[in-house]
């Protein structure tokens, strides 16, 4: 890699994209939308899944495809450029996964999208780059039997690792001029993998694909029967694990603040739109801990202008109100940063776009 190439980063968390949805969002426009899709995730059952136990199989009142595009035709006319789909579970298991992605691309939007990569094959990694569909894989370990024990199902592992190679093969993670990619790895450090991470780093840098490093979240299985306490580092293993990812990558290596916690709205599997009780953000997750959230409306009761407002009127309300509370959010410090950057971080950001 070049000098240009040093600080390589995933492109929707990347500071253009970023700085062009805070823009837009001080004018009152709906910038970003964190959408999660279906609830179903069979190919996989991570012994840490942070969705547990509600991700499994798919809800009865789950959104279908025309209120999807009608959600979509009604974001686009509010201003929207990207959408965030990273929560709940596999995506691809959807099935108006295609009829989303087709109605974000002929609307002119952008979509990130986290996946194991299981159901990926030749054809829909070359239709999701041919879509410019941005990918966050799972990717904690070249090790297939360290792995495997992570993602909770034999074989699991080496689909994903086929997938990688179909995703290289269809023209992810080219070299590019502004230093950013369109292909990205989700690194959880645990006690199983924590000796695997270099390599996996290691190939990242090699492959102009950014590696997404964050601490493992205090929610859902993690909290069953002691996984929490039995795969966590402690402080100070963290702390030795991010002096050497900064040696391999850069000073100061954080997770990147994503848009869409502060300029967007988070629409659920079931057409609600829930914010992060405590301070009205978007993402449910970003503390990487058990979600308390607040219920905004609905999308199949409420317009999404009205459900915009609703949000930003309620995190304002949070912090000028509730000021006690939002404090002990931001003093939430991550050493590697939380579902979205590291929450001090985005809360600070957020206090300057109310």
């Amino acid at each position: 890699m070049n000098m240009k190439q040093d600080k390589i980063v995933y492109q929707p968390w990347g500071e253009a994209v970023r700085n062009e949805c805070l823009s837009a969002h001080d004018k009152g426009e709906l910038s970003t939308l964190d959408l999660e899709l279906t609830a179903k995730c069979t190919k996989a059952s991570c012994i840490y899944c942070d969705s547990r136990p509600d991700v499994g199989s798919r809800h009865a009142n789950e959104l279908n495809l025309r209120e999807t595009k009608k959600l979509l035709e009604e974001a686009k006319e509010l201003g929207l450029r990207w959408i965030f789909t990273c929560g709940l579970g596999e995506p691809l298991e959807d099935i108006k996964f295609k009829g989303l992605v087709k109605t974000a691309s002929e609307l002119g939007i952008r979509v990130s999208l986290f996946t194991n990569g299981i159901l990926i094959d030749k054809t829909i990694a070359e239709w999701l780059h041919d879509n410019g569909v941005c990918l966050i894989l799972k990717l904690d370990s070249f090790q297939e039997e360290t792995f495997e024990k992570i993602l909770g199902k034999k074989g699991a592992a080496q689909e994903i690792y086929n997938c990688l190679d179909l995703l290289l093969e269809s023209g992810y993670a080219q070299h590019n001029e502004n230093g950013y990619t369109d292909l990205a790895f989700s690194i959880v450090p645990t006690r199983l993998n924590l000796n695997e991470i270099e390599d996996v780093i290691t190939f990242a840098k090699k492959n102009n694909i950014f590696p997404s490093v964050g601490e493992l979240e205090q929610a859902g299985r993690a909290l069953e029967n002691s996984v929490y306490q039995d795969l966590s580092l402690d402080h100070q293993e963290i702390l030795a694990l991010k002096a050497k990812v900064e040696t391999l990558l850069w000073k100061g290596y954080t997770r990147p603040i994503c848009p869409t916690i502060i300029t967007g709205v988070h629409i659920d599997n079931i057409g609600q739109c829930v914010v992060d009780s405590e301070t009205g953000l978007n993402c449910k997750w970003f503390l990487l801990r058990e979600p308390a959230i607040k219920i905004m409306g609905s999308i199949r009761e409420n317009t999404l202008a009205e459900l915009f407002s609703n949000v930003r009127k309620y995190r304002k309300k949070r912090f000028e109100g509730n000021g006690d509370a939002v404090r002990k959010c931001e003093a939430v410090e991550y050493v590697f940063g939380g579902c979205g950057g590291n929450p001090s971080e985005i809360i600070r950001l957020a206090r300057q776009h109310l």
